[in-house]
């Protein structure tokens, strides 16, 4: 807390020091990309500034085609590494007491939203509470509000989550410390004052961002990374279907020689087009290179799929009778996405668990300090035969437990719940007759 006094002190006027805060140039320039890659997956592409032609008055309206793809690519890393549960690892007591709250607490869409806040974003930040019935929660907060405060040696000193109604031009600042939640509003006025304090016992919300080599305290977006190729695509896209519309699928009639005043009716049949000694009819269109087109378009869309880590199988519908060691191939480059996405993600679950147990610790629930690991369940098209007689050998070999074979089976949602049916089917029937008294 000595870090961030002596942080404050900095500020012309520290009482406001939150103020002057959001408004460092950082902090804009990072904001305004987050609300670009929002209006970006709202619709807003740059193919829609494509001037209209004018000719004699009369406007041409040109194509603009939104290929919304980056939705596909953002949900599908999503899913790919979080459509399936966590499975969490270590002390059987503490990961019981863990694996509830994640039910209760719905934390696997919480996991889920953080990865795609992430990948569109750059970077997540949840706010770990405890609701009014003493169960733990977790709120992912909106990333285009969220300013992290560190000190010029990196350390996270406190988050400042900040926004204006825009119906009724007020500015809210919630502050949180290590400590403690402060909110604050100006109530459409030049001076702000705070309206709310809370005590705030589960420390500061954690802060998720994947890897960039601009800044180790931010990451950066994958939509970032897509969006100058998806423009490109858009662009040739709406340039081409400009170009079929009205240089091939409309051809232009020229007629050399003298101009003739007659004209054929609409409705005719059998006419002959009578032209001069030396004249010349003829109908022009645009021949275009059909495989040039084509190379270029494929050629975006596979550079797409790199960048983006996307299996070129999932475009093609041609694909069948593949071997499973042949899928894992197609998708070892999303495979290495997710890897690299377990790195960041465990940190910060791991700073989750640790405020887990200082909340039960409060609570008189006691845990184990013992490590919890996270496996991450890819949701990859697997040989279901084959897995189940690679576990079935290896039990018959002693080398893996009944219950870790369910983990691994998709058909099992429930492993405790399994087990004790389990235990009742083996049980042996008890024969409710008395016998007989002679």
């Amino acid at each position: 807390m000595q870090g961030l006094e002596e942080y404050i002190k900095t500020f012309d006027n520290p009482r406001l020091w939150f103020i002057d805060e959001v408004k460092k140039p950082k902090h804009r320039s990072r904001i305004t990309n987050v609300i670009g890659n929002k209006h970006y997956l709202e619709g807003v592409h740059d193919v829609l500034n494509r001037e209209n032609s004018y000719y004699k008055g009369k406007a041409l309206i040109s194509r603009k085609t939104i290929i919304q793809y980056a939705k596909t690519i953002l949900g599908f890393h999503a899913t790919y590494m979080l459509g399936k549960p966590v499975t969490l690892t270590g002390d059987e007591e503490t990961v019981k007491v863990f694996n509830d709250i994640y039910k209760y607490g719905q934390y696997d869409t919480v996991d889920y939203q953080i990865l795609d806040r992430v990948n569109k974003f750059s970077d997540a930040y949840e706010c770990v509470y405890v609701s009014e019935n003493g169960q733990i929660m977790s709120k992912v907060l909106d990333s285009a509000d969220c300013y992290p405060v560190y000190d010029d040696l990196g350390h996270y000193l406190c988050l400042i989550e900040h926004w204006r109604d825009i119906h009724t031009n007020v500015s809210y600042w919630n502050i949180y410390y290590e400590n403690r939640v402060e909110r604050w509003c100006d109530n459409g006025k030049d001076d702000a004052q705070m309206y709310q304090s809370n005590m705030n016992v589960c420390g500061l919300p954690i802060h998720y961002h994947n890897f960039s080599d601009k800044d180790y305290l931010f990451g950066e977006s994958l939509l970032t990374d897509i969006k100058p190729l998806l423009d490109e695509l858009e662009d040739i896209y709406s340039k081409f279907g400009d170009a079929i519309y009205v240089n091939s699928l409309n051809p232009m009639p020229i007629s050399i020689g003298v101009r003739m005043d007659s004209a054929i009716p609409a409705d005719a049949a059998g006419y002959c087009l009578n032209m001069e000694g030396g004249g010349d009819y003829k109908v022009v269109s645009t021949t275009m290179d059909y495989e040039n087109i084509k190379f270029y378009i494929e050629s975006l869309k596979t550079m797409i799929n790199e960048i983006s880590c996307i299996p070129a199988v999932l475009s093609n519908s041609e694909v069948s009778n593949i071997s499973e060691m042949s899928m894992k191939m197609l998708f070892h480059l999303a495979t290495i996405k997710a890897m690299e996405n377990e790195k960041w993600l465990t940190v910060g679950m791991q700073e989750r668990f640790n405020k887990w147990r200082k909340i039960l610790g409060m609570q008189g629930i006691k845990v184990s300090d013992e490590y919890v690991g996270i496996e991450f369940n890819l949701n990859q098209p697997i040989d279901t035969k084959e897995l189940f007689e690679n576990l079935e050998k290896m039990h018959n070999m002693g080398a893996i437990s009944t219950l870790t074979i369910q983990e691994q089976s998709e058909l099992i949602k429930d492993t405790s719940v399994e087990m004790k049916r389990i235990e009742a089917d083996n049980k042996p029937e008890k024969d409710d007759k008395e016998p007989l008294k002679v």
